[in-house]
């Protein structure tokens, strides 16, 4: 087939919650943008429980102002998409449950008692209290996705291409050329490589993307007696709208996405002991989805150190909700030439070529 007659400013390879609102933020500053999505089983952006969590885990001094800055620009982030969802909001919170010799991750949050875990939740079950992040919490993600969708579709500088994903890339004098699986071929001045788990499928890349599939399976209970999201050792609790999320496990076992009986089973136990009330809620649907995982856990984010056309928003792990406001931001800024705010270092592909 032949080319697209007009190009455009940048290609977004990849149709989860990175690529697009990445796209969006390039659109709002003026840019010409193409997103070539995918329908992947599994998905990451649509599959994930919508955990908001930087105060989780031990992050890095390094990197820790990335996550923490794009927690702090969700409620810009979602106020952009407030006329397509005005009930798009985020349930702020997070409430950890830990055991005796627990140490905290995040210094500043304050200290719980197990009176003070039964006065914000009495269904929770905390014997040696636990951590309140009050910043922290969780988002629908379904929700989320739906809107940026809709937004794209009604943007005047994004085209949205769904019918076929992209196969591979090449770089020429003056462009990039993306060519889908049929056959069609779009041009771009630059590309953006956010296709999640299915980034490194991408053939003409200068590089190997250290990005594999980590599979989570989860489940959600027909029960509404939690008002904040919980974190313990064994799974997490986000409540939504009718219904408590549990999640989830991390297997390395490929793109396949069924459940199992033992999976599952462990999931329900693990949030019995969090929540005893949940023994008696019934199981409404079981689901599994893809991460993309780096050896870091960290994501993939910048220009390829040998072709600056090509840049990396992929990786995100387990946070692709969470840094999607800040990944958006830093990209837009490289692709205009900007000095991103935060420093992207940390995030290099060629941290995995150095190994």
């Amino acid at each position: 087939m032949s080319l697209v007659s007009r190009g455009t400013d940048v290609a977004i390879i990849g149709g989860g919650v990175i690529g697009l609102s990445t796209a969006l933020e390039l659109a709002r500053a003026g840019a010409t943008c193409c997103v070539v999505a995918a329908n992947h089983v599994g998905a990451a952006s649509a599959a994930a429980a919508g955990l908001l969590a930087p105060a989780i885990g031990r992050l890095s001094p390094a990197v820790r102002p990335f996550f923490a800055g794009s927690l702090s620009l969700y409620d810009a982030f979602l106020g952009s998409l407030r006329e397509l969802d005005p009930g798009l909001s985020v349930l702020r919170g997070l409430i950890e449950v830990v055991g005796e010799t627990y140490e905290p991750r995040d210094a500043s949050s304050p200290r719980l008692s197990a009176v003070d875990v039964a006065r914000l939740e009495p269904s929770l079950s905390a014997p040696s209290g636990g951590f309140l992040h009050p910043d922290d919490g969780a988002i629908d993600n379904v929700r989320l996705v739906q809107a940026l969708r809709r937004a794209v579709a009604m943007h005047p500088g994004i085209a949205f291409h769904e019918e076929s994903a992209a196969d591979a890339v090449q770089v020429t004098e003056s462009q990039v050329i993306v060519t889908r699986a049929d056959g069609s071929r779009l041009q771009a001045s630059q590309v953006v490589i956010a296709a999640g788990a299915w980034s490194p499928a991408i053939r003409g890349l200068p590089r190997p993307l250290a990005v594999s599939p980590l599979k989570g399976q989860m489940l959600a209970l027909d029960a509404t007696n939690l008002e904040h999201p919980v974190m313990a050792d064994d799974a997490y609790l986000v409540p939504r709208k009718g219904e408590i999320i549990v999640g989830a496990t991390a297997e390395h076992a490929g793109f396949d996405t069924t459940t199992t009986e033992e999976a599952i089973s462990g999931l329900v136990a693990a949030a019995v002991g969090i929540c005893p009330s949940l023994a008696s809620a019934r199981i409404l649907r079981t689901w599994a989805g893809i991460r993309p995982a780096t050896p870091d856990m960290l994501p993939i984010l910048g220009s390829d150190p040998d072709e600056a056309r090509i840049l990396y928003a992929c990786g995100h792990s387990k946070n692709g909700i969470l840094l999607a406001p800040a990944t958006a931001k830093a990209i837009a800024a490289l692709v205009q030439k900007k000095v991103p705010e935060w420093d992207l270092e940390p995030f290099s592909v060629a941290r995995f070529a150095a190994r």
